[in-house]
């Protein structure tokens, strides 16, 4: 998908592949509530759980330990 260009995530710096065409990734995203749009971390996780994306976490600059975390303090900014 995506003309199989390398993406990477804006804010966290991780690889992903697109498994649907990028305007039903970006429907899907802007369908979904403002609390759960407000964090990439939260986004980026929902996407690969609903088949939209493929994350390629062995690139990364989201502490992985940390993740739960980061996630809750987006939602509270």
């Amino acid at each position: 998908m995506a003309e199989d260009i390398e993406q990477f995530l804006k804010y966290g710096g991780v690889k992903f592949e697109y498994k649907a065409p990028e305007r039903e990734v970006y429907k899907f995203v802007n369908s979904l509530p403002e609390e759960k749009r407000s964090s990439i971390a939260e986004v980026s996780k929902i996407l690969e759980e609903e088949g939209y994306i493929d994350l390629k976490p062995e690139f990364s600059t989201i502490d992985q330990e940390l993740l739960d975390a980061q996630v809750e303090e987006n939602r509270r900014i």
